[in-house]
C-alpha cells in the first residue's frame, strides 16, 4: 500500500475547507504581528491550531514561530532600550 502525500496547495485547501478561521487567522496575525508585536500570541495559537489540521504542520509552525519570535524581539527590544 502506498499513500500519497497531498501538495501544499491541496492542504491549504483543506486547511480552509476544515476550519477557515485557523488558516485565516494564523496568516493574518503572523504578518499582522510584524506591525504590532502583541498580535504574535494569537499567531501562536492559530498557528499550533492549524497545525493539528493540516497534513503538513510545519506551516502552521511556520506562522506560530514568526508571531513568537515577534512577541521575543519586541521583549528584548525593552529591555535592551529601556
Amino acid at each position: 500500500m502506498t499513500t500519497t502525500t497531498p501538495s501544499l496547495m491541496d492542504d491549504l485547501e483543506r486547511a480552509h475547507e476544515e476550519n477557515t478561521a485557523y488558516l485565516w487567522g494564523a496568516a493574518l496575525s503572523a504578518f499582522g504581528s510584524l506591525m504590532i508585536p502583541i498580535v504574535g500570541f494569537l499567531a501562536a495559537y492559530f498557528g499550533y491550531k492549524l497545525s493539528t489540521v493540516m497534513r503538513r504542520s510545519w506551516v502552521g509552525y511556520l506562522l506560530a514561530g514568526l508571531g513568537l519570535f515577534s512577541i521575543s524581539l519586541s521583549v528584548l527590544y525593552a529591555l535592551v532600550v529601556l
